[in-house]
């Protein structure tokens, strides 16, 4: 009976790159799994992969193995990072029976960015409008963020976390053809980081932290 294989490291997936040991790859006859913070949890079928490649951008400090599969709900760019090199890794998960049957023709075709170009311009043109509000009544030489940055996290935290989870948004922010999975771990990390920043501006206005202007 094989026994599983895992391994700690890094990976990009799509645009977000986690180092390590943010990353675990684990692999099986039926599976390859790849957990990555704070991303999530990708999970493969043989027939889902198409090859398994070795990578090297910089040896030691960017090498691994790059995953080509034809999942169209993952990002295209899928990467594990290793310390030890990708030798190792394609070994142990070929020692662990897992062997990609997938078709490159079945990879679903992507062009660009999948998000629409129409939601980015608007969400940077009102985070700018917002921002400049309480720059302009700031009576501190040195303008320090204020009730509209507030505001501004607040609406990139509640549409992100509506991107994440409610499909009719996912609609309006996506390109047609395109899935959230493409972005999640994004999108994600999107939402925590504004998140915890709004927490800490929220938390410095209620304590009169920042000179106030209001």
């Amino acid at each position: 009976m094989l026994s599983p294989y895992t391994v700690t490291g890094g990976a990009r997936v799509g645009w977000l790159n986690s180092s390590w040991p943010l990353a675990r790859l684990m692999a099986t006859p039926e599976r390859l799994a790849v957990s990555v913070f704070p991303s999530g949890k990708y999970e493969f079928a043989p027939n889902e992969v198409v090859a398994i490649e070795r990578y090297v951008m910089i040896p030691i400090l960017g090498w691994g193995v790059r995953i080509v599969h034809r999942r169209s709900d993952y990002p295209q760019n899928f990467v594990f990072w290793n310390l030890a090199g990708p030798e190792p890794v394609l070994g142990g998960i070929r020692d662990a029976g897992f062997i990609p049957s997938g078709s490159e023709m079945d990879m679903p075709p992507r062009l660009g960015f999948p998000v629409r170009w129409s939601v980015i311009i608007g969400v940077v043109v009102a985070w700018n409008a917002l921002c400049l509000l309480d720059f302009g009544l700031s009576s501190n030489p040195l303008p320090e963020p204020g009730l509209f940055a507030v505001v501004a996290l607040a609406l990139v935290l509640i549409l992100s976390l509506a991107t994440l989870w409610l499909p009719k948004v996912q609609s309006l922010v996506l390109k047609p053809g395109r899935q959230i999975g493409e972005i999640r771990g994004v999108v994600g990390l999107l939402a925590f980081v504004s998140g915890f920043i709004l927490v800490v501006f929220s938390i410095m206005l209620a304590s009169g932290g920042f000179n106030s202007h209001r």
